[in-house]
């Protein structure tokens, strides 16, 4: 007897997260994102969050890196949070390449791949996998914004309710934004048969790209609109935002989430397994 359609995804998805924390794999992948955010939280967010209390900053603050505005990131509840935002909206998408690249070609890799598609729908599999993925990057950012938490309480700030506003503000607004790069990784995987050669065409797709429409922008300045369809382009514009402030650039990642899932399932309907 096959299972509804929505009860396939929630069990594929739960599988998906439940290896996180059930296999070497998982368990390496949780030591290696605690080590690095411990060392940018104790090496980075901590010296820099303390500079930005200081009152004298305040006045005169300049751009900073062309992208980053300190006037903007001051008037957070914490610094220790508006850091880890411009750090979470940098290394979370690269992180989302990286662990989310065998979706489907990991089964298709162990010869697991047809016994699945015996008992579940292509579309179920592959949509089942995409929010197993999710839930798996969600809760590594959960982890990790709760350590920015931890210490934001540890130098003096008070629990306050918009503190953990701003906190959650973080965790929905780069989940968004993975979005498209978890998306991307579903079609790579779909295409090709490893996970390494997924990420590996998708660092190519995502750093030619830029670079072909920057030469086609040369010759034909009307192509540079584009630029703003490419996935990842409304992080800088999100880097000087204010918790809540505004929704309309997520519509964007959103919108590439939704093009990118249904060539994935598009593809895995056509390709043989």
């Amino acid at each position: 007897m096959h299972l509804p359609a929505w009860s396939q995804l929630w069990l594929l998805s739960q599988i998906e997260w439940q290896r996180l924390f059930l296999t070497r794999r998982g368990w390496l992948t949780i030591a290696a994102s605690c080590l690095l955010w411990f060392v940018l939280l104790r090496y980075l967010v901590m010296p820099l969050s303390q500079w930005m209390l200081d009152p004298a900053i305040n006045e005169g603050a300049e751009m900073v890196a062309g992208w980053v505005d300190v006037r903007q990131l001051l008037l957070w509840p914490r610094p220790e949070l508006s850091l880890f935002w411009l750090l979470a909206l940098v290394l979370s998408p690269m992180a989302a390449v990286l662990f989310s690249a065998g979706q489907i070609c990991r089964d298709r890799s162990r010869g697991t791949l047809r016994l699945y598609c015996l008992r579940i729908s292509r579309s179920s599999l592959l949509l089942g996998r995409f929010l197993g993925q999710l839930l798996v990057q969600g809760t590594l950012l959960a982890v990790t914004l709760a350590a920015s938490l931890a210490l934001a309480l540890w130098q003096g700030a008070a629990l306050s309710l918009e503190l953990l506003s701003a906190a959650l503000f973080c965790w929905v607004f780069v989940m968004l934004c993975l979005l498209p790069f978890t998306a991307l990784m579903s079609l790579m995987s779909v295409w090709l048969n490893s996970s390494r050669a997924a990420v590996s065409l998708a660092i190519v797709v995502l750093s030619v790209l830029p670079v072909v429409l920057g030469v086609l922008a040369y010759y034909w300045p009307g192509v540079l609109p584009l630029f703003g369809w490419l996935p990842g382009a409304q992080i800088p514009a999100l880097m000087n935002s204010q918790p809540w402030q505004s929704w309309a650039p997520l519509a964007l990642p959103v919108g590439q989430a939704l093009l990118l899932l249904a060539l994935s399932l598009y593809s895995f309907q056509r390709r043989g397994i």
